[in-house]
């Protein structure tokens, strides 16, 4: 656009970015930049059930709208009171950092004035103004995609590293759970699953890691799901490492962002809690496939300090049927994790 858009003190703007965990806190420094440049227009966000509490307590959000996905894709009823929710706001602007085809379409029968969004896929119809840009060839980061959003607005302050910000009680609430968990001193988070976006690292190189870990001394705790605790429970049955160090199925998103941000170091692989630890200003071992679709190019951690490692032969296989990231060592992550350590 050759002219900004033009904003007025009051107006009221709400960004859209509902799919997983990860991707909404790499939107965070797109909502952060906008509010700087903007400081007087009200700044509404619409993110997933599941992802939005690490909206909360963000003083850039005026106002925070919740989307049960599943309700969404399925529900008529359910569609016609979020419309009807999303109408009383009466916002000026929607900004669509994922348009997914649904939500979109609410935004165009709620006749928000301006609907900005991606050209070139088919509900791209449902936007008046459409950013001419593709994330199908993964040249750089996703918060750089979602950034270039502000092209249609002025310049001003870009804010690079997300931000997730924490209360006392969040803090209080991950430290009752790791003393409940046994844990005293300082520690490293191991988060073993995964969204499924990705090739991951499995949970027996993870089980592998934990045993290094721990005959060096180091406290170490597992996070993720209770449905992932049993499923890692068994594993390490299995391999003969009963009672291993386990915060599973034990925290929600707030609480688990506090045990992480307590955190000495969280080995993860390419997932939502990954970026949720730097968001909270943890450093971050991020175990990556070497595919250019889920490439850290695009998906890796943000700001300095963190390490990412990746199988050392290129992945050919077929999504879900894939060994190539067993040939990440143990050994070379305890080696990455002692070097952040060191620092």
């Amino acid at each position: 656009m050759n002219k900004p858009i033009q904003l007025q003190d009051g107006d009221k703007v709400l960004i859209s970015r509902t799919d997983k965990l990860g991707d909404l806190v790499l939107a965070l420094p797109f909502i952060e930049s906008f509010k700087t440049r903007y400081p007087n227009v009200k700044v509404d966000v619409i993110a997933s059930l599941y992802a939005s509490p690490i909206l909360e307590h963000n003083d850039s959000i005026n106002k925070i709208l919740r989307v049960q996905n599943d309700q969404l894709f399925t529900n008529n009823l359910y569609r016609k009171d979020l419309l009807q929710k999303i109408v009383k706001e009466k916002y000026k602007i929607v900004i669509v950092l994922y348009p997914e085809r649904q939500i979109s379409r609410l935004y165009y029968k709620a006749e928000i004035p301006l609907r900005i969004g991606t050209a070139g896929r088919f509900h791209s119809i449902f936007f008046n103004t459409r950013l001419l840009h593709s994330r199908k060839k993964n040249i750089k980061h996703e918060s750089k995609y979602n950034l270039d959003f502000m092209s249609f607005f002025k310049d001003g302050v870009v804010e690079t590293i997300p931000k997730v910000y924490l209360t006392d009680k969040d803090i209080a609430s991950a430290k009752k759970i790791l003393q409940n968990a046994g844990i005293k001193d300082d520690f490293i988070v191991l988060h073993p699953g995964s969204g499924g976006s990705a090739e991951v690292w499995s949970s027996k190189r993870f089980i592998q890691l934990y045993k290094k870990l721990e005959k060096q001394g180091k406290g170490v705790v597992v996070s993720g799901s209770d449905k992932e605790g049993d499923l890692f429970d068994t594993l390490s049955n299995t391999m003969g490492f009963p009672d291993l160090n386990k915060i599973t199925g034990n925290t929600d998103l707030r609480s688990l962002a506090a045990v992480l941000s307590l955190a000495k170091v969280v080995v993860a692989n390419s997932t939502g809690p990954l970026h949720l630890a730097v968001a909270v200003g943890t450093k971050t071992v991020g175990l990556y496939p070497s595919k250019k679709s889920m490439s850290p190019t695009r998906w890796g951690p943000l700001g300095k300090g963190h390490i990412v490692l990746q199988p050392k032969v290129e992945c050919l296989c077929a999504k879900g049927k894939c060994n190539c990231m067993e040939k990440i060592e143990p050994d070379e992550v305890v080696k990455s994790i002692l070097k952040i350590l060191s620092e």
